[in-house]
């Protein structure tokens, strides 16, 4: 199966010029935890309800003053439209992502696919709980009193919460 067919079509990106303030906003109108930042052209990255409240709230920055840009998370990862679901989920694991965004022939974004739409492709529920406990595994393991890894890696870690709830619930 291909990720064309799982897939929701079209993006909702969030302009990096935005302010947070705005940005937090249309998250909550979508009832997501991640918008991408970009254009309907290219995407720069995604912002997190994560990044928000590690870079703005707990900083004590005004969400009205900060943009997007400044807080976004740069790294994005994507498949194309006609790649395997087996492979997607296998990338989705290795990077430790809830979401990636999927480019068409032209190589513009086309959808997202996350973790809730691939559950629904595969016909047992054994390979996405597999797929949720390797992509949730360091979370799990981390303490508080542990040092955090790299903040990249802390970020994919803890990305989307509700996506992964949604996504267990779909596979049992």
């Amino acid at each position: 199966m291909r990720v064309a067919e799982v897939m929701t079509e079209g993006i909702d990106a969030i302009d990096p010029s935005e302010s947070v303030q705005a940005a937090a906003t249309r998250m909550a109108e979508l009832d997501v935890g991640a918008v991408l930042v970009g254009s309907d052209e290219a995407l720069e990255g995604v912002l997190t309800d994560r990044d928000i409240i590690l870079r703005v709230v707990v900083e004590g920055r005004g969400p009205a003053d900060v943009t997007v840009r400044e807080v976004m998370s740069p790294t994005l990862y994507s498949c194309q439209e006609d790649d395997s679901v087996e492979d997607v989920l296998g990338e989705m694991r290795e990077r430790q992502i809830r979401r990636m965004p999927v480019l068409g022939a032209e190589g513009k974004p086309v959808g997202v696919v996350t973790l809730s739409d691939l559950a629904r492709a595969f016909s047992g529920p054994e390979q996405m709980q597999e797929a949720l406990r390797d992509i949730s595994e360091p979370h799990r393991k981390k303490t508080r009193d542990e040092p955090a890894e790299a903040e990249e890696t802390a970020e994919a870690e803890e990305r989307d919460e509700a996506a992964t709830e949604t996504a267990a619930a779909e596979a049992r």
